[in-house]
């Protein structure tokens, strides 16, 4: 690329100088003349590496040696040509005798270039706030080394050992590697402050690696040390979060964390000691500059989180690598590497496990669902006989079982295989053990509930449909009527004892207060009651019975057994000792069937009998058996408590292989065998996870019981139930073909295990760890920047019209410079100067101008991007960060240098060559120029130009596919008319004009203006043409350039109808008899028609800022107006939301009362909606597929109304209320958020995955199996808001956590409508919203209870906002940034004022002698004032005019194409016109009263002395 810009410039040089030798070939010897050829190309190449070697982009490289090269090219003339010599010398006595001259046009390039730099500083400092946040955020670590695993959730634990093995790879550009611990926790202070989610690191110790910035941090080093030699355990806490929490060094904090454990996922929680607290800097991911965080020693983290010596990250610093893709990717090659030569069988999960005194070994995995994947099990298979030579090989797969049927009957249905009793009521047949009890109704359905480990049931009691279960952290409640309702009673307390009777209960607390609790399930009382008993210290068992509206109690001790009653009749009574005879006799008999002598008569026909494996149905007539019931889970041993489930057998023994759809049954499966007419139907507890219902017929087919080759999965018995062929087992376990659970090899000596692991470790790498090496640093630096550079180019695109308005300026003042200077060209010409010589002096003028005007411009512009750096300040602090970072990149600042010179020299240019062909006695006599009755050679340059760009633009149009279609058919219409438009009304007619005789026609005079204003309607058509009138725009899509492209050229078009329309509109005024009396309006106006083009060029300049201004308020407006109902929308009902991350789901599945509120009044919640996030794919009709949320949601969220849709199937109900309950009660419709209905409105595509409608179809693939597809149909399409702020599919929450393993992260509240502030509450800075339908009352209460469940809630992880206050920031973030980008347009509208103050004061200085004369024929001075007054007012007020009307006309386009489809009314930015017309016609009024005055007070006889 840089080759091909020093090609670029050498060429552009090159061709300069050589067009400028061959026009001194008259002047200069041949050598001079290479001279000048030579040395501007060597001082461009020069200056090319100078700027290059200064760091400067390329792009700024480029212009710069071009201006360099230019200004050498210029300068070298005057020292080789005595010609070039004198005009050099008179252009400098020009600029230091016209200095007012060249003040003002070093002032408008300055303007210029300041505009240009301070768009370039202000993304400049958007992007270095990024950078240093991401340096902040990472410090030296480039790439991070960690995992996920998908089918746990969980993050990969890595063993020290790898860290230790990478080390000595000595990777090439690694610096250092150092390895730690990051976890998410919680953190209380002692005065109640909790912040819900700090990241806390625990790293190894490195010599440069410090805590904190390196003024007031510590080393990892120090840290450990202390940590060592203190008697608790000690923390160190950023800056951040000392502020947060108010806490500070000697404080103590209370850190709340989750560990993994056998028993699943448990929160733990500790007190440390704030060791230090240090200013953050050079810190991992989520710290950066202000975000909290915490610091523990890496042993001390290991430990409390009971990780071993496993680490959870490994950060690599890097040097010497290219900070780009390509730079990188040769580093993660080497890193893939080094890691998969490192990682060991072992390391990847696998685990190899023999048996002592036997020649066979099993090899099992202990990763995700505990299988070997498939590609390592194809590896040993096809390398088998390599491997071993006579050894066999078993491969087993695991199919653990949702359900088991025989004869439509469950047989998986107890919560205990041993289990201790069995109650039939009518309906139900309850059965428990001291794992767990539940019920089975005579509809099939079933329910069961399983003790937490480490927990035992105590007692059960069962009456009228219900059962009690009490353990050691209070009771459980079953209703047999709702088989998904489970309640928990008493939490927390040890109950040793419960009896239930009809709706009341009673139970026993043991522990330090012993007492008795009464209840009633009718009104959900629980009320302590007095115990009054002389109880042992030792209490063996407790028991209560109730009977005859008694209540009996029994204490059996270590020496004795006490028997108590008491009467009850709903009044406090003591109990009194009574005699073993007194006991009620509750005891039922047993059925005779039974052979243990232990269950229950069901009916007439049938007995449970508690027997071995569980529960066996036996007929009461002949004791034969009906069927079975078993443990849902069993306990396996070493293998901890599983499923039960079958083995899938393939390998290399014969007996084990079972052939497709048939079971080999074990020991208990074997009384059902005869009974269940030789088949099964299973289904596969994966499936029903993945949200199968599908279940196998499986025909059984003898048994396994006593095959010798499954001896070493003897622990596993207690689970299995059978075997079953391969294929079946991995569509019943949802696997992948050749995925495995375990390989089971025999006979195999030692040197083949050996080999068999080698193998495996040459295998196994990081991928089967399910790690991953990021680029954090580049990934973050990236994504950022992509973040900020939307601002940047919103910014850059606005302040192109700044810039444009800038650029208008400047060739207004040059304009009018050559206007002033006729006369003295013409002197110059008359003395001998050539055309070339004239525009010789006029570039050196300039250029001499333009480079210092500039440069002075450009370090103004840094000036204006600090002030709007303030701005951007403000913003980020509104949003809760105050890192704006205000830089200055050298790049940008010599931009604005260089490209503000080269735009000035461009205009200079123009107007030199324009200059230069003045008719001398024309110029000297003052005499206006004529427009020649030829068609200019320069109109020919321009058609060709036109036509060019016409073939250019078509030729995209086809080529450059849609993204630049529709810009490139929008330029092939404006070039089209650019080019037929002075072809019809200027070359056609000139020419058929010269060929008359007489010639009476002056057509060559009305030409040009017919031409502009022909072409300037013609544009305004085509521009503003509907799409439905242009059946090939109606098939294109708008983007940005186009609307960019369409509001200038609308802009543009409006200046040239004005401008051919003015003389007629004078005319028009003239003839109205008020304002043709006088004489001032005439002479006022005549000024403007007298210089047509420099009027046209300031009204440009006023109309391309004002329709800037108009469209961006417009937009603003239109904004607000479209978002100020995000706010209801989001809500609904509810106030407050509660959230967290999947990775900490919430704790709140229970009632609000079980949450462990200590401060806030749970009396102010009047409903709860509990919403389930999981991940999927979705698909339409067109299998277009991509990943996105789906959120589950409760009961609770429906019953309450939900959130706001926007439209829905009828048949769902006539409100949006009734269509969510209907939608909850079916499990085939789902809602959308409105990105799935909305359009882009830069390209039209779908803002959503995908574009759906109500009533279609879309299918959801589960993520991790994506054979499981739920097809659903959209049955509404949620408010427009919802894409921002509730994203995702939303459906019932039961498909959610099943099939897709949803967590809860989204927890709603709704406050009472009644619901009052306490008077203590401080009400400042409450938002009401009244728009949103809440009372004043109820926003108070529900910002108070938010208050109070963050203190509660907090410390658990929870984060707790206020709904309205979350929509309410993003939209006032969005408002204040487009009103950032309104103040800096507004610069454009000074600009536009200054270039009018400019023209009326110059025009003042070159009319004096006019003044004089208007004076001496009787003009007073309050005409003379009047006159210039109404000459810029109608300037001025025509360019604003012609802003404010295309803006309009410009916004209600763009409402067409973009706000209208996303269902938002038209809102026109009428105030701002107001505003603009007339604000700008008074700044326009008080900037040109200094010098309309001073015009007016001229002397008539001064003025008529005055040389210009």
């Amino acid at each position: 690329m840089n080759l091909i810009a020093l090609l670029l410039l050498c060429f552009v040089i090159l061709l300069l100088a050589g067009i400028a030798a061959i026009g001194l070939r008259h002047d200069c010897s041949l050598k001079s003349q290479a001279i000048i050829v030579i040395v501007p190309f060597l001082d461009s190449i020069l200056s090319h590496l100078i700027l290059e070697w200064f760091g400067l982009g390329s792009t700024t490289v480029f212009v710069g040696s071009a201006m360099f090269g230019i200004l050498s090219l210029l300068g070298i003339q005057a020292l080789l040509s005595t010609r070039r010599l004198l005009v050099f010398k008179l252009a400098w006595q020009q600029l230091r005798r016209r200095q007012r001259q060249a003040a003002l046009l070093m002032a408008g390039l300055m303007i210029g270039s300041a505009i240009i730099s301070s768009s370039l500083i202000v993304g400049d400092s958007l992007d270095e706030t990024v950078r240093k946040e991401v340096e902040a955020a990472w410090g030296s670590t480039d790439i991070v080394i960690s995992g996920y695993d998908s089918t746990t959730g969980q993050v990969v634990e890595i063993p020290s050992t790898i860290v230790d093995e990478l080390r000595n790879q000595d990777v090439d550009a690694v610096d250092s590697i150092q390895a730690g611990r990051i976890v998410s926790a919680s953190v209380e202070t002692e005065g109640g402050f909790a912040e819900p989610n700090v990241p806390w690191f625990a790293l190894e110790h490195q010599e440069d690696a410090i805590i904190g910035s390196t003024s007031n941090g510590l080393t990892w080093y120090e840290l450990e040390e202390a940590s060592r030699f203190s008697n608790r355990s000690i923390v160190v806490i950023n800056r951040a979060l000392a502020e947060e929490l108010d806490v500070d060094e000697g404080d103590e904090i209370e850190l709340g964390w989750f560990v993994r454990s056998d028993d699943g996922i448990e929160r733990t929680t500790d007190s440390f000691l704030v060791h230090d607290v240090v200013s953050m800097a050079n810190q991992g991911q989520l710290a950066g500059t202000t975000a909290p965080a915490v610091f523990t020693d890496l042993q001390t983290a290991q430990n409390l989180q009971q990780a071993g010596q496993n680490v959870t990250t490994i950060r690599l610093a890097i040097q010497g690598v290219d900070q780009t893709r390509n730079g990188y990717s040769p580093l993660i090659e080497q890193l893939e590497e080094a890691l998969n030569q490192t990682i060991n069988a072992e390391d990847s999960g696998l685990q190899f496990l023999t048996d002592d005194g036997s020649d066979s070994f099993t090899i099992a995995s202990s990763q995700g669902l505990g299988r070997i994947q498939a590609s390592l099990v194809r590896s040993i298979k096809q390398n088998q006989s390599n491997l071993m030579e006579d050894s066999s090989l078993l491969e087993v797969l695991q199919v653990p079982l949702i359900s088991l049927e025989a004869n439509g009957s469950e047989l998986l249905t107890l919560a205990d295989g041993d289990v201790n009793d069995v109650v039939a009521e009518e309906e139900t047949i309850w059965h428990w053990g001291s794992g767990g009890f539940g019920y089975e109704r005579n509809d099939n359905q079933s329910w069961v509930w399983r003790v937490p480990s480490g927990s035992i049931i105590t007692d059960v009691s069962i009456d009228n449909g219900y059962g009690f279960a009490s353990y050691d952290a209070g009771l459980i409640l079953g209703n047999s009527s709702d088989e998904d309702t489970t309640a928990r009673l008493l939490k927390n307390k040890e109950i040793v004892a419960v009896e239930l009777n009809g709706e009341e209960w009673f139970a026993l607390e043991e522990g330090q207060n012993r007492s008795l609790w009464f209840g009633n399930l009718a009104n959900g009382s629980e009320i302590p009651l007095s115990l009054n008993i002389d109880a042992p210290s030792t209490v063996l068992n407790w028991d209560l019975e109730y009977n005859s509206n008694e209540l009996f109690l029994k204490v059996e001790g270590l020496l004795s057994i006490d028997y108590y009653k008491r009467a009850w009749s709903g009044e406090e009574t003591n109990f009194v000792l009574i005699s073993e005879s007194e006991w009620p006799d509750s005891q039922s008999s047993s059925p005779s069937v039974c052979a243990t002598g232990k269950g229950s008569l069901v009916n007439s026909e049938e007995a449970w009998c508690i027997e071995s494996p569980g529960i066996i149905v036996r007929a009461i007539a002949d004791g034969s058996v009906q069927s079975i019931r078993l443990p849902i889970l069993s306990d396996a041993g070493g293998f901890g408590t599983l499923p039960q489930m079958f083995f899938a057998i393939d390998g290399d023994v014969p007996s084990l292989n079972v052939t497709e759809t048939e079971l080999m049954i074990g020991d208990r499966l074997q009384m059902i065998s005869d009974v269940a007419n030789g088949s099964l139907n299973a289904s596969g507890l994966f499936q029903f996870a993945f949200g199968s219902d599908d279940s196998q017929r499986l025909n059984i087919n003898g048994s396994f019981t006593e095959n010798d080759q499954l001896s070493q999965l003897s622990e596993l018995e207690s689970v299995v139930l059978g075997l079953i062929n391969i294929r079946d087992g991995e569509t019943l376990a949802v696997a992948e073909e050749d995925e495995r659970s375990m390989l089971v090899f025999g006979s195999v000596s030692a040197q083949e295990r050996i080999a068999i692991e080698e193998h495996l470790n040459q295998l196994v790498g990081f991928e089967e760890m399910s790690l991953s090496i990021k680029t954090v640093k580049l990934d973050a630096m990236e994504q950022a920047e992509a973040s900020s550079g939307v601002l940047s180019a919103m910014f850059l695109v606005f302040g192109s019209f700044t810039i444009a308005a800038g650029v208008l300026l400047v060739v207004t003042i040059v304009m009018m410079l050559v206007d002033v200077r006729q006369k003295e060209y013409a002197t110059v010409r008359a003395l001998g100067f050539t055309r070339s010589d004239l525009r010789y002096m006029t570039m050196i003028e300039g250029s001499i101008a333009a480079f210092f005007g500039c440069g002075v411009g450009s370090l103004l512009g840094m000036g204006l991007a600090w002030f709007i750096g303030i701005g951007f300040s403000s913003v980020f602090a509104n949003a809760g960060t105050d890192v704006f970072t205000f830089h200055v990149d050298s790049s940008s600042l010599a931009s604005g240098w260089f490209w503000g010179f080269h735009l000035s020299i461009l205009t200079l240019f123009f107007s030199a060559l324009w200059s230069s062909r003045l008719i001398i006695v024309h110029a000297l006599k003052s005499v206006p120029q004529r427009i020649p009755k030829h068609v200019p050679w320069a109109m020919y340059i321009f058609l060709i130009l036109m036509a060019g760009v016409a073939f250019a633009s078509l030729g995209l149009f086809f080529i450059g596919g849609q993204g630049v279609a529709h810009s490139m058919w929008i330029l092939f219409g404006c070039s089209g008319i650019l080019l037929v438009m002075p072809i019809l009304f200027w070359v056609i007619p000139v020419l058929r004009a010269r060929r008359k005789i007489d010639g009476t026609l002056p057509v060559f005079r009305e030409a040009p203006r017919k031409t502009i204003g022909w072409s300037g309607v013609a544009l305004l058509v085509w521009t503003g043409l509907p799409s439905s009138l242009d059946p090939v725009r109606n098939d294109l899509v708008p983007n940005e350039l186009s609307f960019i492209l369409i509001g200038l050229v609308q802009v543009f078009a409006g200046v040239f109808v004005l401008a051919s329309l003015a003389p007629m509109m004078i005319r028009g005024l003239l003839r109205l008899p008020k304002l043709s009396s006088g004489p001032v309006l005439p002479v006022a106006l005549s000024y403007p028609l007298q210089k047509p083009l420099r009027t046209a060029v300031v009204m440009g300049m006023f109309s391309i800022t004002v329709f800037s201004v108009i469209v961006l308020s417009g937009y603003t407006l239109q904004f607000d107006n479209y978002s100020s109902s995000f706010v209801e929308e989001s809500e609904g009902e509810f106030e407050l939301m509660l959230s967290s991350s999947r990775s900490r789901p919430l704790q709140l599945e229970g009632p609000v009362e079980e949450w462990g509120l200590e401060n806030s009044d749970i009396d102010q919640i009047d409903a709860v909606g509990r919403v389930y996030r999981a991940q999927a794919f979705l698909e339409d009709d067109q299998e277009t597929r991509s990943p996105y949320i789906l959120r589950g949601v409760d009961q609770g969220f429906v019953d309450h109304g939900g959130i706001s849709l926007y439209i829905w199937d009828e048949g769902l109900g006539d409100s949006s209320e009734e269509a969510w309950i209907s939608m909850y009660e079916r499990t085939d419709v789902v809602f959308v958020d409105a990105s799935f209905g909305l359009e882009s409105s830069l390209d039209g595509t779908s803002i959503g995955i995908f574009p759906v409608k109500v009533g279609e179809n879309i299918t959801i693939i589960d993520s991790k199996q994506p054979s499981h597809r739920r097809v659903v149909t959209v049955g509404g399409i949620l408010e427009q808001s919802s894409y921002l702020f509730s994203a995702g599919v939303w459906m019932p929450s039961e498909p959610v956590i099943e099939q897709y393993d949803g967590d809860l992260t989204r927890v709603y509240v709704s406050v009472s409508p009644e619901s009052v502030a306490s008077s203590t509450f401080d009400n400042e800075g409450v938002s009401y919203y009244e728009a949103a339908g809440k009372s004043k009352d109820e926003r108070e209460a529900a910002a108070e209870l938010s208050q109070h469940l963050s203190l509660d809630l907090e410390k658990e992880g929870i984060q707790v906002s206020l709904i309205a206050e979350e929509v309410a920031l993003i939209q006032s973030l969005v408002l204040s940034i487009l009103a950032l980008f309104e103040g800096y347009l507004s610069i454009g509208l000074i600009i536009g004022i200054a270039g009018i103050g400019v023209v009326t004061y110059r025009s003042v200085s070159e009319r004096r002698k006019h003044i004089g004369m208007l004076r001496a024929i009787g003009y007073t001075q309050g005409m003379v004032m009047r006159i210039h007054v109404l000459e810029v007012t109608w300037v001025s007020l025509l360019g604003i005019l012609n802003g404010i009307v295309v803006g309009l006309l410009f916004h209600i386009g763009l409402h067409s194409a973009v706000w209208e489809k996303e269902g938002a009314s038209l809102v026109l930015p009428w105030a701002t016109a107001i505003v603009m017309f007339l604000g700008g016609w008074i700044l326009v009024f008080l900037a040109t009263l200094g010098p309309v005055r001073a015009a007016s007070k001229i002397p008539p006889s001064e003025a008529l002395r005055s040389s210009s």
